[in-house]
C-alpha cells in the first residue's frame, strides 16, 4: 500500500468549485436541497420582491413554468453578482431590515429549473449552471409589458397592476431540467400550483412594503387576489382580504391588531417582533387562534399552541422553515414578544378589549402554551405582573380595576346584586366585583386560580355575605324590588346546601365548587336566620329566630293558629317551595310542626326539671303530650323523623324508688320484655358496686378490683302508662330499647373482596348491648341471684339468635363465592368468661362444656335442636355420642329396629319377649315386646319434583273456596270441611308404624286435630297443622291472642324458608314451642301464601252471576264476576282489594274507588280528587289498605 497523496486531494479541493458550474447536476442537493417543500422558492420570490421594497406582486401559472412580477427596485451589478453567486447575496448579516435579497435562498428556483431568466427594467440575463450569469441580448419593452399586463378580477372588468409603477421585474422560472447526458427533461409543476393556492390573506401580514399579491393560473383562468391594509387613523388595524375564482368569488376577511417591535440588537440591528391578535369584523373583540406558527415574514414549520400570531426576525436554517436552537438572539427576541405582549395591554385595555373573555380563551391559553411548549419564557409572570401593578382586571360593571380594588363573588350569582336596592347595605363595604361567571366557558377553573393564585384577589363568599344579609334589618318588599326579590330566591334556589352534599365525583368536583362547598354548611345556617323570608304582610323576616321557627308555608293544625306575619307570602310560597323547604327548612304548621315545636321542646334541654304548667298534677298535661305523639305517628306512619326528634328528649317515665317523677330519653330506657322473649328487667337490673382485694397468681401480687354499676339504661314505668291507658307497644314508637341485640352492618360497598352480602339472618358484625359486663358479673357473683337469673334470659336470648350469630357471607360482586364465619360477639360468649351454671355446681364456658352439663334448673329442658348448641360452643361428649346414638336408633325404621333388638338381645345373653326378674326389678322398660312397639320417627315426605307440586297446588288454588260465614244470630263459618282437612293431615303426619305423629311435641298419639295454621281466608287441607290434644289448645292460644300480628309472622316465617336446601323444617313460635314440617307440606303451603300475595283470594263460586268480567291482572284469563247487587255495601262485601270498582280505604290518603290492578301494582282515585298507584303487597301487609 503506497503513501497517501495529501497534495493531490488539496489542489482537487481547492479547484472543486469549477466543478459545480461544469457539471452543475452533481451540486443540486447542496443548493436547492435545504427545503421540505420543493415550491419554498415561492416565499424566496416575495422575500426578494419585500427586500427590493416592492408594493405590488404578480404571479402567472402557465404549467410549464413560473412567471413573477413585481415593481420593486430594478437589479444592478451587485444583485446580479448575489443572485448568481454561491454564499454571498445582498443582504447586510447584521441588519434584519431586509429579509434576505438571493444568496443561498434563491438556489431553490433550481429544483424546477435549470436556468432562471430575469428581466429587471432595462436589463436582462439567464444564470446558467447554478453560478454563471449570461446577458440574454434580445430585448424587452418593459414599460410596454407594464401597460399589456392585464388580469381579471371578481367584480369583473380588467386589473392593470403595474400601469402606474415606475419599475418592473420578472422572474421566469422555466419547469425543466438538464439530465447527465446535458438533454433537457420536463418537471411537474403542479406542487407549485398547490403552494399558490395555499396561500392564505395573512401571508403579507408580516410584510412592510408588499401591499398586493395576485396569482393566476394561466391554464385555468383561476386567480386570486390578496390584499393588506390599515385602517385610517389606526395603523395598528390591519385588513386582510382575499377574493376571486379560486375563493368562488367570495372575499374572505380577516382583520388583526399588530404590534410590532424594531430594536438593535448586540448581534443584529433592526432586530424586528410581531404579535398579531385576531379581531372581528367591528374590531371590538379578540378572537382565539388555534394552532399557530411561528412567522420569520412568513410561516415557519414550528407550531405553537399560542392563540395568536408571532413573529421576529429569528435566526433560521438556510431553508428558513426552521428557528436556529440554540441561539442567544432568538432567546433575545422571545423575551422581547413577551415585554411587547405586556405593552399591547395598554392599548388593548384603551380599546375595551380586555374582558373576561379574552383573558380566558387568550392569556389563560397563552400561559398553557408557556406550560406545555414554553414559546414565550415567563409570558405569565410578565402578564401577571403587570394586572397587579396597574388598572387591568375587568369588573363586572365593564370597567377596569386594580387587584385590591374588587373582590371575587363565589358563587359569583352574588356580584349580579351588587347593585340592588333591596340588598345594597350588605354591600356597604365592597368595592365591585370582578369579571368572573359562566362556569361552562372555557378555561373557568384555570382563570379561578389565576385570579386567587397569581393576582391574590380576595373571595366574597356565601358565608360572608350572610352575615353581611343577617344585619340589614327587617324591611317592607315593593313591586320593584319583589323582581328583585325573586331573583335572589332563584340564586339561593341554585346553592342550596343539599346541592353540594352529593358524593358523586363528577358533580360540583372543581376548585370553585369546593369553594362554593366549604362554605355553604355555616352560609345556610346564617341565611336562615336573616331576615330573607318575604311574609303574607308583605315583609322580610328571618326564618328562624331565637332557635326556632319564626316563620311557616301554612297553617293546618288542629291545635293551634298561626298569626299571618308568621305565613310565608302565598306567591312566594308558591313559586319557591323546594327552596323554602330544603333551603330555609320553612314547614307547614301541622300537627307534626305542634309537636315538635310546642310539646317535644319542653322535654328538651330541661336542666334539672321539666316544667310543666301545673307541677303538681303533671299526668294530665304529660298523658296528654305522650298521645298527642302516639296519634300522629299511629295516623301518619311519621315514626323514623318522629324519633330522631325524641332522641334528646326526657320524655319517658321510668321506674324507681322515690315519689318524685323521673324521666329518661327514649334510647336509655327498655320496656320489661323484649321482642325476643327476654326479660330487660333482669337483663339491665344494675350490677352491685363492689370494691375487693384480688391476688393474681402470676406474680402473687394482691390488687384492688373495682365493679361499678354496668348500665345507664332505665327500665320504663309500665305500671303509669297503663293506668293511663298507653300501651308498651305504643311507648315502643318513641325508640325504647326493645333488645340488646344490634344486629351491625350486613352489607358493605367496595371493589373485589370490599364487596360483601351477609346471607339469610346472618349478622357478621353483630353485638348485644350490655353482654360483656353482665357476663363479668356473672363469673364474679355467680353465687347471688340476680346472677343465676342473668345466665337464664342471657342463655335463652342466645338460643334464639343462633341464625344471626352464624352463616355465610357472599363476596365480590363479579365472580362471587361465598364462605362461611361467626359473628364478632361469640368469642366472648363462647370462650373467654365462666358464666353457664352446670349442673355439678360448677361454672364453665360453652367451649369447655357439654349441653347435658348444663343445670337444667336455671335454663330448663334441652332444646331438641343440636345446631343451636354447635353455635354456641359447645363441645360434644360421651353424653352426645350417646345421645345421638339413641337418635340414630330412632331414625331406623321398624323392620330395621327389630334386627338391632334381637342383636342387642343376642349380645346381652337374653330372648326378645323375656326377661330377668332381676331387670324387671330394674327397670320394667327393659322387657320390650317388638309387636307392641310404636315407633315415634316423625314421618319424611320429600318434595321429588318441585315443578309437579307447584303446578298441582295452583290448580287447586284457582279452583279452592273461600272461607265463608253465615249471619244467624252470630256469624257461623260454614265452608269447612273438617273431614278434609283431617284425612289431608293424617296421610301427611302418619309415620311407617302407622302413628300420627303430632307438629310440636313430635310425639305418636292415637287421636289428632287438625288446626288451622291461621285464617288466610282460603279453604285447603294444608292450611292445616297435625297436633295432639295438648299441643292443639297451646297453638291456638298462641296463635288467637293477637291474630293478625300472629298470621303475619307465620306468614313471613313460613314465605322464607328454604324449603330445597334446609334439612329441618321447624319454625318456632317462642322460647318453648316450635312447629315441624315435613318437606312436601312446608312447600305446598309456602306455595299458596306466595299464589294468595300475587292474585289475592279467589272468588265464592257459589255467588250470583251475571256476567263474566274479565280482570287487567295476572290472572286475566280467569274469570271474576260482577254481582247483581245495587246496595254498595253488599258489593264491597263481597269484593275484594284488588277488585276494580272496590271501594278502599287508605289510612293516611282515606276513601277512594279501585281504578287498576295489574300485578303488584293497584291505581286508586280518592275521593278528594287525586290519583295514586301503590305495591299492593306492601299495602296489605302493613295494614295501610282495607276495604271502606
Amino acid at each position: 500500500m503506497g503513501k497517501i497523496d495529501y497534495r493531490k486531494i488539496y489542489e482537487t479541493n481547492k479547484d472543486e468549485w469549477k466543478a459545480l458550474t461544469r457539471e452543475p447536476q452533481k451540486y443540486e442537493a447542496l443548493l436547492a436541497g435545504h427545503y421540505s417543500d420543493s415550491n419554498h422558492f415561492v416565499y424566496e420570490l416575495l422575500q426578494n420582491a419585500e427586500d427590493a421594497r416592492a408594493t405590488r406582486v404578480v404571479i402567472e401559472y402557465h404549467g410549464d413554468k413560473l412567471v413573477f412580477y413585481h415593481d420593486g427596485k430594478p437589479f444592478d451589478e451587485e444583485d446580479v453578482k448575489g443572485v448568481s453567486s454561491m454564499l454571498m447575496g445582498t443582504k447586510d448579516k447584521n441588519d434584519a431590515s431586509t429579509i434576505g435579497k438571493f444568496g443561498m435562498g434563491f438556489k431553490s428556483v433550481f429544483k424546477y429549473t435549470y436556468q432562471p431568466e430575469v428581466y429587471s427594467d432595462e436589463e436582462a440575463f439567464c444564470i446558467e449552471n447554478y453560478l454563471l450569469p449570461v446577458e440574454m441580448p434580445e430585448a424587452w419593452d418593459y414599460q410596454t409589458e407594464k401597460q399589456k399586463l392585464s388580469y381579471e378580477v371578481t367584480e369583473g372588468g380588467k386589473f392593470t397592476p403595474f400601469a402606474s409603477s415606475e419599475h418592473l421585474t420578472k422572474f421566469v422560472i422555466p419547469f425543466a431540467k438538464k439530465k447527465d447526458d446535458g438533454s433537457l427533461v420536463s418537471v411537474p409543476g403542479n406542487e407549485v400550483l398547490t403552494k399558490l393556492e395555499g396561500l392564505t390573506g395573512e401571508i403579507l401580514l408580516f410584510l412592510t412594503h408588499i401591499k398586493l399579491l395576485y396569482w393566476v393560473d394561466k391554464k385555468t383562468g383561476k386567480f386570486a387576489k390578496i390584499m393588506l391594509s390599515e385602517a385610517e387613523n389606526d395603523d395598528r388595524l390591519i385588513t386582510c382580504r382575499i377574493e376571486g375564482s379560486a375563493y368562488a368569488g367570495k372575499e374572505d376577511i380577516s382583520r388583526y391588531l399588530k404590534y410590532k417591535k424594531v430594536f438593535d440588537h448586540p448581534e443584529m440591528s433592526n432586530a424586528e417582533v410581531s404579535v398579531a391578535y385576531k379581531v372581528n369584523n367591528r374590531a371590538n373583540n379578540i378572537n382565539e387562534m388555534a394552532h399557530t406558527d411561528i412567522w420569520v415574514y412568513f410561516p415557519t414549520r414550528d407550531n405553537t399552541d399560542l392563540p395568536f400570531l408571532v413573529h421576529g426576525s429569528f435566526e433560521t436554517a438556510v431553508s428558513r422553515e426552521k428557528l436556529m436552537t440554540p441561539s442567544a438572539f432568538n432567546d433575545a427576541l422571545f423575551d422581547e414578544l413577551g415585554n411587547l405582549i405586556v405593552k399591547s395591554l395598554e392599548d388593548l385595555k384603551n380599546r375595551k378589549m380586555i374582558t373576561q373573555v379574552f383573558i380566558r380563551r387568550v392569556l389563560i391559553a397563552a400561559f398553557e402554551d408557556e406550560e406545555n411548549n414554553n414559546t414565550i419564557p415567563g409570558l405569565k409572570e410578565k402578564v401577571s405582573e403587570c394586572f397587579k401593578q396597574g388598572a387591568y382586571l375587568p369588573d363586572k360593571d365593564g370597567g377596569y380595576s386594580a387587584v385590591d380594588e374588587v373582590v371575587m363573588a363565589v358563587p359569583f350569582g352574588i356580584a349580579d346584586f351588587f347593585g340592588s336596592n333591596l340588598f345594597a347595605q350588605s354591600f356597604s363595604k365592597i368595592k365591585g366585583f370582578v369579571a368572573f361567571n359562566n362556569e361552562r366557558e372555557t378555561n373557568f377553573t384555570e382563570y379561578f386560580y389565576w385570579l386567587i393564585n397569581e393576582l391574590d384577589v380576595h373571595t366574597f363568599t356565601l358565608d360572608k355575605w350572610a352575615d353581611c344579609l343577617r344585619n340589614i334589618g327587617e324591611q317592607k318588599v315593593n313591586a320593584g324590588t319583589l323582581v328583585e326579590l325573586r331573583e335572589f330566591y332563584a340564586f339561593l334556589s341554585d346553592n342550596r346546601e343539599s346541592l353540594y352534599s352529593s358524593n358523586l365525583s363528577y358533580t360540583r368536583s372543581g376548585p370553585y365548587e369546593r369553594m362554593i362547598k366549604n362554605s355553604i354548611v355555616r352560609a345556610w345556617e346564617v341565611l336562615k336566620r336573616a331576615p330573607l323570608i318575604l311574609n303574607a304582610e308583605e315583609v322580610l323576616v328571618p326564618a328562624i329566630k331565637e332557635g326556632t321557627p319564626n316563620i311557616y308555608l301554612g297553617a293546618s293544625s288542629k291545635y293551634k293558629s298561626v298569626v299571618t306575619s308568621a305565613i310565608v307570602n302565598s306567591k312566594i310560597a308558591s313559586e319557591f317551595e323546594r327552596l323554602l323547604e330544603d333551603g330555609f327548612e320553612i314547614t307547614e304548621f301541622d300537627n307534626f310542626q305542634y309537636i315538635k315545636e310546642k310539646i317535644i321542646k319542653k322535654y328538651i334541654n330541661i336542666g334539672s326539671e321539666i316544667v310543666f304548667e301545673d307541677d303538681d298534677n303533671f299526668e294530665i298535661e304529660y298523658i296528654e303530650d305522650i298521645q298527642q305523639i302516639i296519634r300522629h305517628m299511629e295516623e301518619t306512619h311519621n315514626v323514623r323523623e318522629m324519633q330522631e326528634l325524641l332522641e334528646d328528649a326526657y320524655i319517658i317515665k321510668i321506674k324507681n324508688d322515690s315519689d318524685i317523677a323521673t324521666f329518661g330519653k327514649p334510647c336509655e330506657v327498655h320496656t320489661d320484655i323484649s321482642e325476643d322473649g327476654i326479660d330487660l328487667d333482669i337483663y339491665y337490673a344494675t350490677i352491685p358496686y363492689k370494691e375487693e382485694i384480688v391476688r393474681y397468681e402470676e406474680d402473687d401480687e394482691e390488687y384492688w378490683d373495682y365493679e361499678y354499676s354496668g348500665f345507664d339504661y332505665d327500665a320504663v314505668d309500665k305500671d303509669f302508662y297503663l293506668q293511663h291507658g298507653i300501651s308498651i307497644k305504643q311507648l315502643e314508637l318513641f325508640g325504647l330499647i326493645t333488645s340488646p341485640i344490634e344486629d351491625g352492618n350486613r352489607r358493605q360497598e367496595g371493589v373485589g373482596d370490599g364487596y360483601w352480602v351477609a346471607m339469610g339472618e346472618y349478622c357478621p358484625q353483630m353485638d348485644i348491648n350490655g353482654i360483656t359486663d353482665n357476663l363479668k358479673y356473672i363469673e364474679r357473683h355467680f353465687d347471688e341471684e340476680l346472677a343465676r337469673q342473668k345466665s337464664a334470659e342471657i342463655f335463652k336470648l342466645l338460643l334464639l339468635s343462633t341464625r344471626k350469630l352464624r352463616g355465610k357471607v357472599r363476596y365480590r360482586k363479579n365472580s362471587p363465592y361465598e364462605k362461611e364465619g361467626k359473628a364478632w360477639c361469640l368469642n366472648s360468649l363462647s370462650s373467654v368468661y365462666d358464666w353457664i351454671y352446670c349442673k355439678d355446681g360448677k361454672m364453665s364456658r360453652p367451649s369447655k362444656m357439654s349441653k347435658y352439663d348444663l343445670d337444667t334448673s336455671v335454663y330448663g329442658e334441652l332444646h331438641p335442636s343440636k345446631e343451636k348448641y354447635e353455635v354456641l360452643g359447645f363441645i360434644e361428649t360421651s353424653e352426645d355420642n350417646k345421645a345421638d346414638a339413641f337418635e340414630l336408633v330412632d331414625a331406623l325404621d321398624k323392620r330395621d329396629k327389630k334386627l338391632l333388638l334381637k342383636q342387642l338381645a343376642r349380645e346381652l345373653g337374653m330372648q326378645v319377649g323375656e326377661a330377668t326378674e332381676e331387670t324387671q326389678e330394674e327397670d320394667n322398660e327393659f322387657v320390650f315386646n317388638p309387636e307392641n312397639w310404636v315407633s315415634s320417627e316423625f314421618p319424611i315426605h320429600k318434595v321429588r319434583n318441585k315443578d309437579s307440586l307447584v303446578q298441582h297446588v295452583r290448580e287447586q288454588f284457582f279452583c279452592a273456596d273461600p272461607v265463608k260465614y253465615m249471619l244467624v244470630l252470630r256469624q257461623i263459618r260454614v265452608s269447612k270441611s273438617a273431614r278434609m282437612m283431617r284425612s289431608y293431615i293424617i296421610g301427611m303426619y302418619t309415620n311407617e308404624s302407622n302413628a300420627h305423629i303430632c307438629q310440636i311435641c313430635k310425639e305418636p298419639v292415637q287421636f289428632v286435630e287438625a288446626v288451622e295454621i291461621a285464617n288466610f281466608g282460603l279453604e285447603l287441607p294444608q292450611m292445616h297443622l297435625c297436633l295432639c290434644k295438648n299441643c292443639a289448645s297451646k297453638y291456638k292460644s298462641i296463635r288467637d291472642s293477637r291474630k293478625d300480628d300472629y298470621k303475619v309472622k307465620v306468614h313471613n316465617a313460613i314465605v322464607s324458608m328454604d324449603v330445597d336446601n334446609a334439612e329441618e323444617f321447624e319454625i318456632g313460635l317462642n322460647a318453648d314451642i316450635a312447629v315441624t314440617f315435613t318437606q312436601t307440606h312446608l312447600a305446598e303451603v309456602q306455595t299458596l301464601l306466595m299464589l294468595i300475595d300475587e292474585y289475592g283470594l279467589p272468588d265464592d263460586a257459589n255467588s250470583d252471576i251475571k256476567e263474566v268480567v274479565n280482570t287487567h291482572g295476572p290472572l286475566g284469563n280467569m274469570p271474576r264476576r260482577k254481582e247483581e247487587n245495587t246496595s254498595q255495601e253488599t258489593i264491597n262485601k263481597k269484593h275484594k282489594i284488588s277488585d276494580i270498582g272496590a271501594r278502599v280505604k287508605h289510612k293516611i290518603y282515606g276513601l277512594g274507588t279501585v281504578e287498576e290492578c295489574f300485578g303488584d301494582r293497584i291505581t286508586i282515585q280518592f275521593d278528594d280528587g287525586k290519583e295514586k298507584t301503590f305495591d299492593l303487597k306492601v299495602c296489605v301487609r302493613a295494614g295501610l289498605l282495607t276495604l271502606g
